[in-house]
């Protein structure tokens, strides 16, 4: 497992309220556990808190899945 993913799974446990564990690879994060605009927006947060970089609208519009938000961290912290 690479550090993304398990950041992006460590990211969704804690605004979802729910074990990493628990978290698969190709989740879709919607189905991990139902999500408002509210936990969508602290996910967002977090992972510009942990990346020290804004998400690119764009991005946050193809995030469906567990894969999409590792790939995210791992653009932002590559830049």
């Amino acid at each position: 497992m690479s550090l993304s993913v398990e950041e992006a799974k460590n990211i969704l446990a804690k605004c979802l309220f729910v074990s990493p564990d628990s978290i698969d690879d190709d989740d879709v994060i919607a189905e991990i556990k139902p999500i408002d605009s509210l936990a969508f927006e602290t996910i967002m947060l977090e992972v510009e808190e942990s990346t020290g970089q804004p998400i690119d609208p764009i991005d946050i519009l193809q995030l469906q899945t567990v894969a999409d938000l590792a790939k995210i961290i791992a653009n932002k912290k590559s830049t």
